[in-house]
């Protein structure tokens, strides 16, 4: 799974059936236009071929024969309909990463591989051909960083569960019954967050595919999947700050102001959001107006440690060392325990030639370092300097 850093984040969940599924909670773009200021005429969108949801969630016939077959065969045996679909996914996860295409379902059942949304999508898929009810949750991890055509991009995870028995009530109730977890990511320093209905999966699918577009700088394609998006889901700030993000990237530096302004109405504490928004004032040189925006952000009691961890790695990016041992120290403060955060700063003192600082930081991390691999390359880091002057450990 993947989502824009620097200047969006787009979240990656799966969806499903019966309580939970049905047809997306869809506005029309008329609707969309009232409540949300975007610039149409810059962009053509009926050019583009966009995924339906039927067939987002689509299996051929060979397919799904694939796995009744299966299906049939463990339920002679009497084994549980979710249990099947669970130890069906799991003989095939090998090949499913954070990193990787974003599948429609029949996609990846032909490739056997794709990144979380493909496999949430499958998993969907699966559900629904035998009547198996599934919830999914949002699961706040170690973001994963690349860097692509000036934008970074980080990773974020889900968890999704097949219930033992058709489930009522609400999502944070349900949660709790009998079923089994489909997570191909599993770690004991994820940390439970909130949970998600349908309408708001389909619409982190059509930000991902936004998301690939923008990158590849295909900007027609990434406006036609985040207006979808929005048209799925009008409440998500993630989905406003993509479109801020593509109408900039189309030189409307005004619009995309407009919607930052409109977004932060709903979520002012939003750190991804003020993130971006500052990025595009001192894109502008409006440091005074950008440099209340990071000092708010400074000032915010976001209990996500891994929110904090985006920012300073977004800080780092942008040379802006000391916000961004700020914010590797925020992280550290609610969880010690993430010694990603300890590596970051021994890279920024590092760069700023604070070679015992440097060393101080990576020491604190192997207090938090139990995996013997690791252990290794950051006693690297902390002894290899002083190795190569002859000096013996």
């Amino acid at each position: 799974m993947r989502s824009l850093a620097v200047l969006i984040f787009v979240f990656m969940v799966v969806g499903c059936s019966n309580h939970y599924g049905g047809q997306a909670n869809q506005v029309n773009q008329k609707n969309a236009a009232q409540a949300l200021p975007i610039a149409y005429h810059l962009f053509n969108p009926q050019t583009v071929d966009i995924t339906s949801e039927k067939a987002l969630f689509s299996l051929s016939a060979a397919q799904q024969q694939q796995f009744l077959d299966y299906y049939n065969k463990a339920l002679a045996h009497g084994d549980d309909k979710h249990k099947i679909i669970s130890d069906y996914l799991l003989s095939k996860l090998s090949n499913f990463t954070y990193y990787g295409e974003t599948h429609t379902a029949s996609q990846a059942m032909a490739s056997l591989e794709g990144n979380c949304m493909s496999l949430a999508i499958l998993t969907t898929a699966l559900a629904r051909l035998v009547g198996v009810d599934l919830a999914f949750r949002e699961v706040l991890t170690l973001p994963v960083f690349e860097k692509q055509n000036n934008l970074v991009l980080s990773s974020i995870h889900v968890q999704t569960k097949l219930f033992a028995a058709p489930s009522e009530g609400s999502l944070s109730s349900i949660f709790a019954n009998a079923g089994v977890v489909i997570d191909y990511f599993p770690d004991s320093s994820n940390i439970k967050s909130r949970y998600l209905k349908y309408h708001q999966f389909v619409a982190m699918y059509y930000k991902n595919i936004a998301t690939d577009a923008l990158v590849a700088g295909d900007l027609e394609t990434a406006f036609a999947n985040a207006i979808t998006a929005y048209q799925y889901d009008p409440a998500s700030v993630e989905v406003m700050n993509l479109l801020a993000v593509v109408h900039r990237r189309k030189g409307d530096e005004y619009t995309a102001e407009q919607i930052y302004k409109y977004a932060m109405k709903r979520a002012p504490n939003n750190l991804s959001l003020l993130s971006n928004y500052a990025t595009l004032l001192s894109m502008q040189q409006r440091t005074k107006e950008a440099n209340r925006l990071q000092e708010k952000m400074a000032k915010l009691e976001d209990p996500n440690p891994y929110s904090w961890l985006d920012q300073a790695y977004l800080a780092q990016q942008q040379g802006n060392h000391q916000q961004a041992i700020a914010f590797f120290n925020r992280t550290i403060e609610l969880a010690p325990y993430v010694n990603q955060a300890y590596v970051g700063l021994y890279q920024v003192h590092m760069a700023k030639g604070h070679e015992a600082r440097a060393k101080n930081a990576i020491a604190k991390a192997l207090d938090w370092t139990y995996k013997q691999s690791e252990r290794r390359q950051l006693k690297y880091k902390l002894y290899g300097r002083n190795k190569a002057s002859g000096i013996n450990q």
